[in-house]
């Protein structure tokens, strides 16, 4: 192996790839080879490309109705439009021919790459590279490399194309080109052109989206420079003359503002079109290796935080960093207004909105090696208190009853219909949006969640109790009394499994119901213990009485907890489910009349059978690390024969679970196929007549607990943070970095020893417990447990 061969093998576990063009896999590649920063994503489409294969810019915080029906997220016109010819005609940019073009995502860094070698000897080689700057986040940088063996000349079309691929309607009242002579831009050495720009005005709310555009060229002569609208783009065309030998660099910035921009430190919206056009002249001036440096040293400290290294499978370890890569892009961490999209900001599907899966899954990364970014999380969904307080009173309930797709306000984006069955075509009435209604409870387990980790009560007193006692509130007027049974239940619900609605007292529901409950006592008497005056004006802001208090000790004391049989150990996921008829998923399948068929509820072909769609009891055991271990197998084995996985979310909770039992074969087949949910393309983008593509960011969140929670054994339901960790097969080292009451740990894990060393900069020890052994561990300490024989 030659000097540089490690550095290439390290690469090559930081690097996704991609040869050639399949057409049928267009709309998933887009999204693999994301590019974003929590502000606005770019997907890994070549420049060349329209609306008809997906390209897309989706920027957060511009949610727009344009159809009536769908609120979603805005695709902004696309400031990455080039077209890149030789003389002959040949089209370098859109080359896939995969004997000469290439494609890769840079994980370390967030930067797509592609490139191309023209026919012939001596043809030339372009490579186009872009990011979406973490330093400028309104800001996307690109840039052109053209080498010429002999001398050759490339006519360049760089510009805004403003036909966007938008999934349910045109939100753009008006929409059009902005061409700016004027300002520092003109007279900057090596520019070419004016500042280019679209400007849109959304349909529904009347939101700005200002998208700015500059290029300077370095190496060659420019010549033939002119601005023209064609067919919906406003593009600049020039032509570069590359000596042989020689190289020419093209520069683009490409900036995106909105009228929803707040600046955190006023709390004012600016002037959208200003800033997008003061991105473009800072990175202009600052030049293409500036711009790399400061946006790479921010990726350094995020890998520094959060890598989850492995070695002995470098499947696994790509396929792993993929996750963490896109759970970190998808997820506004400028901002405490927003959520995280259940598709990030590769493309519209599921509008941008937050479902419980932010709490249950993203959430959970953030919160063991970034806290800050989980408080600024849980924030959103106290800001959105008065929308969820509105939907519990306009469904008859009282506190807050989280939205089960929530955006920017809070208020419902999930419509009463959107399945089709597929042979009349007749819409099918779901009732994810007033029967799923453990997203409250499952908000507010998240809350506590947080402060026990991190300790902050400083949130609790300000925000999270706040949250608590709303969510008690609302499930104090949801649960229902049965006098005969002398209890509290919860009727007609959805639990985690969708495929079977309108059943009562769903395991993990009134579980959840029940933490919800006692975390809201709990909170409860610490503020009256530690913040007594800030605990009066919030019971006098929400009229919160003691005897509504005493209503919730009542629910916590007799709401019914579907819990083991004393004889074979299961837990019944609802009421009546084990009466329903049993057959495997592959049984069901045989049944479809179409493949497009929605399974569920009311008519599906799972509803009178066992079949569920994703983990819902195995959602619980892996929330209940407690639970006797022959309850836990009992429970894994019954439901993991009965589960489709028609949901991404599912594999990541059997893996966990697996590995607490031991099972690594399973856990290591679970963990693979959420880690290869994306890469592997083997989830559907279309399910009952709705586009689901896109990047499944829960899922790749739930990869990281996979590795961390299932793998590495992490425990935070105790006193101290617990590790119990077993590798798979073909697995020497596992280390990872997680945070406990503001000290960091960094974890080693090989088949023979665990190590746990504090780092230097913790203000205190950390109490740890790897396996049976307990101990306190010094800023800067190391300590070392064999493992056992």
């Amino acid at each position: 192996m030659t000097n540089d061969g490690p550095r290439r093998a390290d690469a090559e576990r930081w690097t996704i790839r991609a040869r050639g063009f399949d057409a049928a896999a267009v709309a998933r590649d887009g999204s693999n080879f994301l590019i974003g920063n929590g502000y606005l994503g770019v997907r890994g489409t070549l420049e060349p490309w329209r609306a008809e294969r997906f390209p897309a810019v989706t920027v957060s915080d511009t949610y727009d109705m344009a159809d009536g029906r769908w609120r979603e997220l805005c695709t902004a016109p696309n400031g990455l439009y080039a077209e890149a010819r030789l003389e002959d005609g040949t089209e370098l940019l859109g080359d896939t021919d995969p004997e000469r073009s290439w494609r890769e995502l840079d994980l370390r860094t967030g930067t797509f790459r592609h490139g191309t070698t023209a026919s012939g000897a001596d043809g030339p080689r372009i490579v186009a590279e872009r990011f979406a700057s973490y330093a400028d986040l309104h800001l996307v940088a690109w840039r052109l490399r053209i080498e010429a063996r002999r001398a050759c000349s490339v006519t360049l079309a760089l510009g805004i194309d403003g036909r966007v691929w938008s999934l349910n309607g045109d939100h753009f009242a008006r929409s059009e080109p902005v061409r700016e002579e004027a300002g520092p831009h003109a007279t900057r050495p090596n520019v070419v052109g004016p500042r280019l720009g679209w400007s849109s005005t959304t349909v529904e709310r009347g939101v700005r989206i200002e998208v700015r555009e500059g290029v300077r060229v370095e190496g060659g002569r420019v010549h033939g420079a002119d601005v023209a609208l064609d067919d919906g783009r406003l593009l600049r065309r020039f032509v570069v003359d590359v000596p042989a030998n020689g190289t020419a660099t093209i520069v683009r910035a490409f900036a995106v503002a909105s009228s929803n921009d707040v600046d955190p430190a006023t709390d004012v919206a600016g002037d959208p079109a200003g800033a997008a056009a003061a991105s473009v002249e800072r990175a202009l001036a600052s030049g293409w290796n500036d711009l790399v440096a400061d946006h790479a040293r921010d990726w350094e400290r995020f890998w520094e935080l959060s890598d989850v290294a492995i070695d002995g499978d470098d499947d696994a370890q790509r396929a792993l960093r993929f996750a963490i890569y896109q759970n970190r892009i998808a997820t506004p961490e400028h901002s405490d207004r927003l959520p995280i999209g259940a598709r990030g900001l590769s493309c519209q599907a599921y509008q941008g909105a937050a479902f419980w899966d932010q709490e249950a899954y993203n959430l959970d990364v953030f919160l063991n090696t970034r806290p800050e970014v989980a408080r600024r999380i849980l924030s959103y969904r106290w800001r959105t208190l008065p929308g969820a307080r509105r939907k519990a009173e306009r469904l008859g309930y009282r506190g807050a009853f989280y939205a089960w797709i929530s955006g920017d306000d809070g208020e419902e984006l999930c419509p009463d219909w959107f399945f089709r069955e597929v042979v009349t075509g007749r819409p099918i009435r779901n009732h994810f949006n007033d029967w799923q209604m453990h997203v409250s409870p499952d908000v507010a387990v998240a809350v506590r969640d947080y402060v026990d980790t991190t300790g902050d009560e400083a949130f609790l007193i300000a925000r999270g109790a706040e949250i608590a006692f709303e969510v008690a509130r609302f499930l104090a007027s949801f649960v229902v009394w049965i006098p005969h049974r002398r209890r509290w239940e919860i009727r007609r619900v959805l639990g985690p499994d969708e495929y079977h609605e309108n059943v009562d007292d769903n395991a993990f529901t009134n579980e959840q119901s029940r933490s919800a409950l006692v975390f809201a006592l709990e909170a409860h008497a610490r503020l009256r213990e530690v913040a007594p005056d800030a605990l009066s004006e919030l019971r006098g802001r929400i009229d919160l009485s003691d005897e509504e208090l005493g209503a919730w000790r009542d629910v916590v004391d007799r709401l019914h907890l579907p819990g083991p049989d004393t004889r074979t150990g299961l837990i019944e996921q609802f009421r009546g489910y084990f009466d329903l008829e049993d057959v495997t998923p592959a049984e069901l399948e045989r049944r479809l009349i179409d493949p497009a068929e929605y399974w569920g509820w009311p008519i599906g072909v799972a509803v009178h059978t066992q079949v569920i769609k994703q983990a819902d009891v195995v959602q619980l055991l892996a929330r209940r690390p407690d639970l006797p271990e022959r309850v836990t197998a009992a429970n894994y084995d019954y439901y993991e024969r009965r589960t489709q996985h028609g949901s991404s979310l599912s594999p990541s909770v059997h893996a966990v679970v697996a590995a607490r039992l031991g099972r690594m074969d399973d856990a290591a087949r679970y963990f693979r196929k959420s880690a290869l949910v994306d890469l592997g393309g083997d989830y559907k983008a279309v399910s009952g007549g709705t586009f689901i593509g896109g990047i499944h960011t829960a899922a790749c969140a739930g990869t990281w607990q996979a590795a961390v929670r299932g793998f590495g054994g992490l425990r935070t339901d105790e006193e101290r943070l617990g590790l119990d960790p077993q590798l798979p097969a073909g697995w020497d080292r596992l280390a990872f970095s997680v945070v406990r009451h503001g000290g960091r740990l960094h974890v080693e894990v090989r088949p023979d020893a665990v190590a746990v060393r504090a780092d230097a900069a913790n203000d205190a020890a950390v109490p740890v417990r790897v396996r049976e052994a307990r101990f306190e561990l010094a800023p800067g300490e190391r300590r070392v447990v064999e493992a056992r024989r």
